[in-house]
């Protein structure tokens, strides 16, 4: 059942669009493409892993290949997904006061939970964070490439340490994330929009008032 204009209070079966296929379709390639770089790069990284990584060339050519993947699936969705995807951007980038109100009730869980747009403060905040993570490893990894070869730069260096710090914030932002989308009873059912593109209403309204408010 889906949402009909001017309908009564929100119910269990009524479902309404969260997601569309283009930007379902960036979120999985993101997904996929990063958890292979977190995989492999763990195993090339971890001294416990050592052995795993015998062919430590096999899981760097797997690695830089997801990496590209990521940057070629990307150039390959935006030409027809440019305006749509813009707009979601727009949406994650706006703060506003309920955003701030969000905040402080997810820290102190005090009162009601503030009404929310399309996307939560959380959502916002980690999608920024993410985005930011996306450019240090993709301009850290090229310099750390570039620089194998030379023997100026053997050892350790600034854009390892860059590459190493942001794996490390990276990792709890995806622990979370995969709590908060698969576990946890009062989220988990946003997978839902993620894999088919709808969510109920009643779970919109209670967790993201505003936008389905514009859903009418």
């Amino acid at each position: 059942m889906t949402s009909t204009p001017g309908s009564a209070a929100p119910t269990a079966t009524e479902l309404i669009r969260r997601f569309s296929p283009a930007e379902r379709a960036l979120h999985w390639l993101l997904a996929s493409t990063f958890l292979v770089m977190l995989g492999t790069g763990l195993v090339l990284y971890l001294p416990a892993l050592a052995q795993v990584a015998a062919d430590r060339v096999l899981w760097k050519t797997i690695h830089v290949t997801a990496a590209l993947a990521f940057w070629a699936g990307l150039l390959a969705l935006l030409p027809g997904n440019w305006s749509e995807l813009r707009a979601t951007a727009r949406q994650v980038d706006r703060f506003d006061s309920d955003d701030a109100r969000w905040l402080r009730w997810a820290v102190t869980r005090a009162g009601d939970e503030p009404p929310q747009g399309r996307f939560n403060a959380g959502q916002k905040l980690s999608a920024a964070v993410v985005a930011g993570l996306m450019v240090v490893f993709t301009v850290s990894g090229a310099l750390i490439l570039l620089q194998e070869d030379d023997r100026a730069f053997r050892g350790v260096t600034s854009a390892i340490v860059a590459h190493d710090w942001a794996t490390w914030i990276a990792v709890p932002l995806i622990v979370g994330h995969l709590y908060l989308a698969l576990l946890n009873p009062s989220s988990r059912h946003s997978l839902r929009g993620m894999t088919l593109g709808s969510v109920r209403r009643d779970w919109a309204a209670r967790h993201h008032a505003k936008w389905e408010r514009e859903c009418e």
